[in-house]
């Protein structure tokens, strides 16, 4: 019986994980991946003009300066999130992993978070001796204030300042009970993963890279919603994803 209910529970929390995460829809498909030109407009994720190259040259000096792993906000990752996981606790999470072979660095403070506040970070994620791979910088700024948060991530190429990610997060009531809405724009590999990892090694053509492109807005954990994923529109009934319309 005990057995029942902790399985219950645990699926119980899964699924609130799942709803906080962008509601359910975000498991379909939407049609497949996107060519970076039929991104549009980044489902209303305006480009955010990159940093000068003289302020991206001293940001990318600084956070390559950055000390290893704390809980103040500094630290250096080696791998995927599953290291960062492993040593800094999941104080918050590194936008655009995983990222396999590459360092990232960080310095955010993570004790922000728990007052109303507006904060900003700053990502690097590079190789130190590999010539042949990109380095990326990501720009994050959330802000909360009561019931009110919100978040936003934009990854560049450092080389070309191009755009190459972004992310978003706006809710009024937190903890999914009210509205939530997060959309997400990321490269994304043969195999179906999505991260900057497609976009590390200079080979790859940017212009041939595929994306994933999700945009939901959730209602009372998720038993209400609707959305965009990749070609297709959706809505969200209890939990069930319908597909409703198709994006040209």
């Amino acid at each position: 019986m005990r057995a029942g209910r902790a399985l219950a529970l645990v699926a119980m929390a899964l699924g609130l994980m799942l709803t906080q995460s962008g509601c359910t829809m975000f498991l379909c498909s939407g049609g497949g991946t996107l060519s970076r030109s039929e991104l549009g407009d980044w489902a209303g994720l305006g480009e955010k003009p990159a940093p000068s190259p003289t302020q991206l040259e001293g940001l990318v000096s600084d956070l390559k300066m950055v000390k290893s792993a704390t809980f103040l906000g500094r630290f250096s990752l080696h791998g995927d999130s599953g290291a960062f996981a492993l040593n800094c606790g999941q104080c918050y999470e590194v936008p655009f992993t995983p990222v396999s072979g590459v360092i990232i660095k960080g310095r955010m403070s993570p004790w922000a978070r728990f007052v109303p506040s507006f904060q900003t970070g700053h990502w690097l994620y590079f190789h130190p001796t590999k010539k042949d791979t990109r380095t990326f910088y990501a720009a994050e700024s959330e802000w909360g204030l009561l019931i009110c948060g919100g978040e936003r991530v934009d990854a560049y190429d450092v080389a070309t300042r191009e755009r190459v990610a972004a992310r978003a997060t706006e809710e009024f009531i937190g903890l999914g009970l009210g509205w939530t809405r997060t959309r997400q724009v990321r490269p994304v590999d043969r195999l179906g993963d999505a991260g900057l990892g497609p976009l590390v090694s200079t080979r790859t053509d940017l212009a041939k890279v595929r994306y994933q492109l999700r945009d939901a807005n959730i209602l009372l954990l998720g038993a209400l919603g609707w959305g965009r994923v990749n070609h297709r529109r959706y809505i969200q009934v209890l939990w069930i994803p319908i597909p409703v319309a198709t994006v040209e």
